[in-house]
């Protein structure tokens, strides 16, 4: 898909009053995510009630199983306390604090996550969360380990346009991440072949198949 932001324009700033949000556009409303969504706290079952065995829901204790957007689980759980639903934004709320995946499926989810049902375009969400997961991050606490509270969730804040600009962000987002990852998918190609090319270059070298007695060196 083309996206044209030809006619994007500059608009009207106005300051939030939140330090590293700094200025939005005053059609923006600054909000809680508690108020444009719903936050469940994972909790776990009993370990006697896990198995690996595919008997009742699949469920995730924290973010092992996270995948680029989507978990593939291991574990099931005859006995799941609290659940994620579809397209629900899987948040871990343990080190590391702020990783995030996309509910594909009903999962049990225990005590390192919870999940977010959001009231907005989902993905408006998930891409807010991933340009500030730094400062949510920031908000972790403990000495053994990190973590955040369901408060600190809650009350965190988001700045919201209309549901259509919501939409539009979202496909441009989706639109320059995609030819972003394209060229890193490239890059990788790239730095294999050069390793692959490195390699047989040693191997030739060291094995006398090229003749590098009369080579100039650069």
């Amino acid at each position: 898909m083309y996206v044209s932001v030809a006619h994007f324009c500059t608009p009207i700033l106005h300051y939030t009053g939140v330090e590293w949000i700094g200025e939005i556009p005053e059609h923006f409303e600054k909000t809680l995510i508690k108020y444009i969504s719903d936050i469940n706290m994972g909790q776990s079952p009993s370990s006697e009630d896990v198995n690996v065995l595919g008997d009742g829901l699949p469920f995730l204790q924290g973010n092992a199983e996270f995948g680029e957007f989507y978990p593939t689980p291991k574990l099931f759980s005859t006995s799941i306390n609290k659940q994620s639903k579809l397209n629900d934004i899987l948040l871990s709320v343990r080190a590391p604090v702020g990783a995030m995946n996309i509910s594909n499926q009903i999962f049990g989810i225990g005590r390192g996550l919870c999940s977010i049902t959001p009231k907005i375009e989902m993905k408006f969400l998930w891409y807010w969360l991933i340009g500030y997961n730094e400062y949510l991050k920031s908000f972790s606490t403990g000495s053994t380990f990190e973590a955040i509270s369901i408060d600190d969730i809650k009350n965190f804040v988001i700045c919201v346009p209309e549901k259509n600009e919501q939409l539009e962000i979202v496909c441009f987002l989706d639109y320059k991440i995609g030819q972003i990852d394209n060229v890193k998918k490239q890059l990788k190609l790239q730095i294999q072949k050069l390793k692959e090319y490195r390699q047989a270059l040693i191997y030739e070298a060291v094995t006398g198949k090229i003749d590098v007695r009369e080579m100039e060196i650069d």
